[in-house]
């Protein structure tokens, strides 16, 4: 069955406009939502990251969509993605594939003591409350897109990029999914244990550019992670970094249209629904 709706839930610090690319490849007769990271409540404690919790979160932003769905994660969007796999909720009993780019994966979390992370918590929330984050959002997305980008240069113009990273909405639901990260992975892993693969299909897009050990065990992790989820074998795409989103977003589009049914460049159409 072919989905209606694609649902994007971009990582940890991004933003929806940064997709834009993607979407525009997608072909016009498919809703697309993408999930704004910054449009969220307070999430602080670590009741809030538990798998049940996200995807709880997650099927209530698509409640509305027209089904089937298909989902797409990125980086930590991932962990999202899976979780509402896992769970046995609407979203998840309404989905009939996922693509996951660049994926966080662990194959083990040990995770802080609970005392030692709210004192974290509480010194970051005190920083921000100063109002540096204003000032040093968009810096840490210069910084990111050339740590994370072969392309080197943003898809977004400085204008969205100051709007988006100057605000206080970014800065506080960064720093909570930040510390939220932790806990989602540590329950993801145990749902992977004990509920095995999801019931449709999962493919997993690999930034592998570069070289060494460290290229060497993303790429082990991520055929691990291709393994938990019964997907084949992960496509490694060693002209993109972890921002895949701005080196090869044609790659993500190739990703859906494939589980979509569809090939070829995407045509007008009056169904269509961006959000």
């Amino acid at each position: 069955m072919r989905a209606r709706t694609v649902v994007v839930v971009p990582g940890l610090g991004a933003t929806p406009g940064e997709w834009d690319a993607v979407v525009e490849a997608l072909p016009h007769d498919v809703a697309v939502i993408v999930v704004d990271p910054a449009d969220a409540p307070r999430l602080r404690s670590r009741g809030d990251w538990t798998p049940d919790a996200v995807a709880a979160r997650l099927a209530a932003r698509v409640a509305g969509a027209a089904r089937p769905l298909l989902f797409v994660g990125h980086s930590s969007g991932g962990l999202h993605v899976q979780a509402l796999l896992h769970a046995d909720r609407e979203g998840s009993r309404d989905t009939v594939g996922a693509v996951l780019v660049d994926a966080s994966h662990e194959q083990g979390v040990r995770l802080a003591p609970a005392p030692v992370s709210h004192v974290g918590r509480a010194v970051a929330e005190l920083v921000l409350a100063t109002g540096i984050g204003t000032l040093v959002g968009p810096w840490t997305r210069v910084l990111g897109v050339r740590a994370g980008s072969v392309r080197g240069r943003d898809r977004m113009n400085p204008a969205a990029v100051r709007a988006v990273y100057a605000s206080r909405a970014w800065a506080i639901s960064t720093l909570d999914a930040w510390f939220g990260h932790g806990p989602l992975q540590a329950g993801v892993l145990t749902w992977q244990r004990e509920r095995g693969a999801p019931a449709v299909p999962v493919r997993l897009l690999v930034g592998a550019a570069g070289t060494g050990r460290g290229r060497a065990r993303w790429v082990a992790l991520q055929r691990d992670l291709a393994r938990r989820l019964g997907a084949p074998e992960p496509r490694l795409l060693d002209d993109a970094g972890h921002l895949v989103t701005l080196d090869r977003p044609d790659a993500i589009a190739d990703a859906v249209r494939a589980l979509l049914g569809v090939g070829g460049a995407p045509t007008p159409g009056s169904a269509t629904a961006r959000a």
